[in-house]
């Protein structure tokens, strides 16, 4: 005959039962870090391809910026080609003073005459001039002789000239010598100056060649 004692039998079951639970609540834990350290593979997976994706725009970005640079380096080459033909093409401008000084003018004449000559390679005269209202006329030779001859300044008739400005307190431009020749410029005073009388202008005569 086998005795089974009840206490024993219930001490058993509580054992497994223990066991049991301490099994599964390992399962579950474990189950939890494979969830957990899947999840942090996911993430770092889904990094990498990121990184990856901004990787190749880096380098499709860095590819176009390097085409672009050599683009530019060539433009930049080329506008130094073209601006060094141009230092070349350029003409050097010379200028040869020709009269700076003070000239008195009087009401109704006579005119101040400020004679130079010219030669081929200068075929411009700069002339400036401030002070009272004046006129000044480039003049050769025989307009010269004319002119002096002339009773112009009663009556602002004057005999022709190359040139001549409009009668102006303050006065500046740049006047093409035709020939190489003697020239005269001639400053008056004009006849309907209505503050006639005596004055000095400032003068500045300058030939340009290139």
């Amino acid at each position: 005959m086998i005795i089974i004692a009840a206490g024993t039998t219930s001490a058993t079951a509580l054992y497994y039962q223990q066991q049991n639970a301490t099994l599964t609540n390992k399962v579950a834990t474990v189950n939890n870090d494979l969830n957990s350290t899947q999840h942090q593979l996911d993430t770092q997976t889904t990094q990498i391809d990121q990184l990856q994706n901004t990787n190749s725009q880096l380098l499709t970005t860095n590819a176009q910026l390097a085409a672009t640079l050599q683009q530019l380096q060539k433009q930049v080459s080329g506008l130094q080609g073209e601006l060094a033909n141009l230092t070349k093409t350029i003409p050097k401008t010379n200028y040869t003073l020709v009269s700076n000084g003070s000239i008195a003018l009087y009401e109704y004449g006579p005119a101040q005459f400020i004679p130079f000559t010219s030669t081929l390679s200068q075929t411009k005269l700069n002339v400036t001039f401030s002070g009272g209202l004046t006129i000044a006329m480039l003049l050769n030779q025989s307009q010269y002789d004319a002119f002096r001859n002339c009773n112009c300044y009663n009556y602002d008739n004057y005999t022709s000239s190359t040139w001549s400005s409009p009668a102006s307190t303050f006065y500046t431009t740049i006047v093409p010598v035709p020939t190489a020749n003697t020239w005269y410029v001639a400053f008056v005073e004009p006849a309907n100056n209505p503050n006639r009388g005596y004055f000095t202008d400032t003068e500045t005569l300058q030939l340009i060649s290139t």
